[in-house]
Parts: structure tokens; sequence; C-alpha cells
């Protein structure tokens, strides 16, 4: 029976820790963490092993909580954290932020940034970007893809030339404002992916928009697998920004 109700926390432990690493976008407001942290997840484990073995099965039980722990939080969640509370901080009511596995997607609103069919960027908006690229200086082992996508008025071909144009002006804003060229890649997609129906005004002003899409880099995935591999974090790890 014991055994039994282990199962059943286990289960419940991971669906919790899956489910964190999801979303922040429900409050733009609000930044939630990515999940449990291997700390947290040791001690849990702990919890589960002592359940199991009486007590015996601790250590076992902390070990397995803290590769759930590594899953959800470890170098790139502790990471990405971070960085998402501060770009929150400079982020508007119409923006939002995201957290997917291990990226960071912050879409703004294009209206917010550009005239009406135009690629280019108002005053505000340019503050704006100046002020995000901020950020992404103060973290820089993360790669950046700006995609720009429009609603569905005028033609398809139209739309993705404009959406072209809108992220290359955000990426050259950023460049400009201090970000490595070397991180970012730009992404036209016009109106093929939509995120609300293009039938209303309130419609097409979310599709009008650009994520800027912040990912890990090669040097820090391998810094993770080599924390999860238990190899430790090397001397002065990726932690914090430098």
């Amino acid at each position: 029976m014991f055994r039994r109700c282990a199962t059943g926390v286990l289960v419940g432990v991971l669906s919790i820790s899956l489910a964190g690493c999801s979303v922040y976008e429900q409050n733009p407001r609000m930044v939630k963490g990515a999940g449990v942290g291997a700390a947290t997840g040791a001690a849990t484990g702990a919890a589960i092993g002592a359940i199991v073995g009486g007590g015996k099965g601790a250590g076992q039980g902390a070990a397995i909580g803290a590769v759930v722990g590594l899953v959800g939080g470890g170098v790139i969640g502790h990471y990405l954290d971070n960085q998402a509370k501060e770009m929150q901080a400079i982020m508007g009511e119409q923006d939002r932020l995201r957290r997917e596995q291990e990226s960071l997607t912050a879409t703004m609103a294009s209206d917010v940034l550009f005239s009406s069919g135009s690629a280019q960027l108002y005053p505000g908006g340019r503050e704006k970007l100046r002020n995000f690229a901020g950020v992404l200086t103060r973290y820089p082992r993360t790669t950046i893809q700006v995609v720009g996508n429009t609603d569905s008025r005028g033609s398809e071909a139209s739309n993705m030339e404009l959406s072209r144009k809108r992220a290359q002006v955000v990426a050259d804003e950023l460049v400009a404002a201090g970000v490595s060229t070397g991180r970012i890649s730009t992404r036209a997609v016009g109106e093929s992916m939509p995120i609300a129906t293009n039938d209303t005004p309130e419609g097409r002003a979310q599709n009008r928009r650009v994520e800027i899409v912040v990912s890990p880099d090669q040097g820090l995935r391998a810094e993770q697998q080599q924390q999860q591999q238990g190899g430790g974090a090397p001397a002065g790890g990726a932690e914090e920004p430098r």
C-alpha cells in the first residue's frame, strides 16, 4: 500500500514539474519559475524514498528527485528564469512572455512598435527594444530569433514581406543597442501562424506581433548536460549572467 501511495506521489510530482515548464503568459505581469530546482527535487525525492523504504530509501529518492529538479531547473532553468524576470520588468501590458521547455518567447504587439502597414519603428518602440537589448546583453549565453507575424488582411505575399521587414528592423535595433549579430537570426511567417481569429479587430491585433525567441546556446546546453551527468558546473559557471 505504501508503495502504491508513493507511486501516486511521484506521478504528481512529475506532473507538477512538467507543468511548471510550460507557460508564463496568463498574466503578463506575473512571471513564474520553470519548476522545482535540483535542491527542492532532492528533498521531495528523499521524502518519496522514505515512504517507499521506511526511511532507508531516502538516499535513492533524493537522487531521483535531483534529476527531476534538473529537468525543471538546473543551469538553463536558473539562467532563463533570471532573464525572464528582467524582461518582464520592461514589457508593457500588451506584451506577453512565456516559457516553453528551454526557451523564452517575448511577444510584442506590432501596433506598439510600428504604424499600420509600416516597418518603421515608433520612437517608443525603439526605446522598448533598446531596453530589451540591455537584458539580452547581460545574458550572453543565449541565441535570439526574431519572428515577424501579420494578420490576414492583404495578400499573402505582401504580408510575408511586411513580416520579413519588421523582423529585420527589430533585429537591427537590437544589434544597434549592443547585441552581438552572431546571436541573432530572423524569420518571417506572414499570416501563417495566427494565435487568434482574424475575423475581429481584437484578434487581428493579437496576430500582428513580433516574437523574440531566446534559447540557450550550445555552451550552456553542454554545461547543463554535464551537471545532469554528475560532473557539476565548472568553476565560474553560468548560473548568473556575465
